[in-house]
């Protein structure tokens, strides 16, 4: 194969970001994948003519997805939906069109609980910020990082530190007083997660959640095939064992076949603990940063059920209303853990999803497909009854992972009666599934956990880890910055390219971080 000016290690969004870019700046590239198809988290597959998204369902542009994939030249392959979502609880319904509105709706519900207003109105500011800083973050910061730009970012940073800060968000909800409300407000999302976050859900929600009408696989797909098309190589089913350094550059990589891919850059963009313990090696890093590496925890995993349903597109769009139903069965907010209780899934809220809803191709004439999704562990009942991740899997795993399918589709029946007399293909993918096709540590959705301890890498601004202590070798994807998510990723994709490319302001901070260290 000869030598390859740059080897991408993993094809999600910021392996697939990374490669597209190198590529189109004229560096011969090639993408290593260890699963069968391009995707990571953002992978779908087909069953029986039912199409699925088995990780995320949407996701939002956030000033950096659209820009960057019409920039790649991808973006009008694909016809896009702006997705609305349904938030169901016993105390009130709405859908998500307008944050005034889904105060109201609230407020209607709690008559007399101005803390509502109050958190809201919180919201709302970040939310503003929000709008206002999505297009600098990647447009002034990224491309034309000029004073002037730099400054128009910098200068929103107080109200930015203020929604970071980990224990402002139980200040302003400890306006609420109902104590189940209080407690949803504080909890809901992934555990720990800062107010900007929970504000960003609110902003998204109304304005930023997009599907491509193929089902997210096709984005992935014509990245993959806008690779090829400039030169690119990408190759599926290559796991690799270590990034091999030599004189204290990048060298190349080694599969676990033993094949050496010579390299004169290597971008790595999975597992960050992996990359630490074993793709690179902890001799390259301080002993206080390993440490905290191993410490800091990750995201919730999440578990996935899987239906191919006897439901015409058309009833199953009037019954869901959107492509998206969160359905809360009670306030309680439960982060399943090792420990949890036997029937911990049946407690649980759901997300609902329809992908055939924004095409029937999806899915065969007259039926539809269906994704549920919740919270989960992949340590729960002793990693679900498997002993251990091991992918051979036990009959108890299957068992137990059909159990809990049923306990969610039992809780959906609230949104969609009769459902369990509906299914005609049903499957489940556990956090250990996760783990097989991502490689990400316990299944992790989003990269680092959001909640902060002494040990936490995560720090009052963050973390961003794009460089590496190795010459030529980047790392990138949602554990290189926080907050991780699918436009973090997709950035950090671009930002190790742009490193690679040389290009401004990139190759200049390249120089100072070698002349003055890291």
């Amino acid at each position: 194969m000869g030598k390859y000016d740059v080897a991408v290690v993993g094809g999600g969004i910021a392996g697939l970001a990374c490669s597209n870019y190198l590529a189109k700046g004229g560096k011969k590239v090639i993408l290593l994948e260890q699963n069968h198809q391009a995707g990571g988290c953002m992978s779908g597959f087909w069953r029986k003519g039912f199409y699925f998204d088995g990780g995320d369902q949407s996701f939002e542009s956030g000033g950096i997805m659209f820009p960057m994939l019409k920039e790649l030249g991808v973006y009008d392959q694909h016809e896009w939906h702006k997705i609305e979502y349904r938030l169901k609880t016993a105390a009130y319904e709405f859908i998500a069109t307008s944050i005034d509105e889904a105060e109201q709706k609230m407020l209607d519900a709690f008559p007399g609980e101005t803390g509502i207003t109050d958190v809201f109105r919180e919201v709302k500011g970040a939310a503003e910020f929000m709008m206002e800083t999505a297009d600098p973050w990647h447009v002034y910061l990224i491309e034309n990082p000029s004073l002037r730009n730099i400054y128009r970012f910098l200068k929103r940073l107080p109200e930015l530190k203020k929604w970071v800060d980990p224990e402002y968000k139980n200040k302003v909800c400890e306006a609420i007083k109902d104590e189940g409300l209080r407690n949803w407000f504080i909890n809901a999302g992934y555990k720990g997660m800062p107010f900007l976050l929970f504000a960003g859900f609110w902003y998204s929600w109304v304005h930023d959640y997009w599907y491509p009408a193929g089902g997210i696989q096709s984005l992935m797909d014509s990245l993959v095939k806008n690779l090829e098309v400039h030169g690119g190589e990408a190759r599926f089913k290559t796991s690799i064992k270590k990034i091999l350094v030599k004189n204290g550059r990048v060298d190349g990589v080694l599969t676990e076949d033993d094949e050496k891919i010579e390299a004169e850059y290597v971008v790595y963009t999975g597992d960050y603990k992996r990359f630490v313990s074993h793709i690179l090696g902890e001799e390259y890093f301080k002993p206080e940063f390993v440490q905290k590496v191993k410490n800091t925890g990750v995201t919730e995993a999440l578990v996935a059920v899987f239906l191919g349903v006897d439901i015409p597109p058309e009833e199953i769009k009037k019954t869901l209303q959107t492509h998206h139903v969160i359905y809360l069965p009670t306030f309680e907010v439960i982060f399943p853990d090792e420990n949890s209780d036997i029937d911990v899934h049946s407690r649980m809220w759901i997300e609902i999803t329809c992908p055939s809803a924004e095409s029937p191709k999806l899915s065969p004439s007259g039926k539809s497909s269906l994704v549920l999704q919740s919270f989960s562990s992949a340590k729960w009942q002793n990693y679900w009854k498997n002993n251990s991740e091991d992918t051979k899997r036990t009959p108890e795993y299957q068992e137990l992972k059909k159990k809990v399918g049923m306990q969610l589709v039992k809780t959906a029946e609230a949104i969609i009666p009769g459902l369990s007399d509906k299914i005609e293909y049903m499957d489940v993918g556990t956090p250990l599934s996760s783990i097989r096709f991502t490689r990400n540590t316990e299944g992790a959705s989003a990269g680092w956990s959001y909640g902060r301890s002494e040990s936490s890498l995560i720090g009052k601004w963050g973390f961003v880890q794009i460089r590496t202590p190795v010459k030529g070798l980047y790392a990138a994807g949602h554990y290189t910055m926080w907050p991780g998510g699918v436009p973090m990723a997709a950035i950090t994709g671009k930002i190790a390219a742009n490193f690679i490319l040389k290009k401004r302001p990139f190759a200049q901070i390249e120089m100072l971080y070698r002349l003055f260290g890291r």
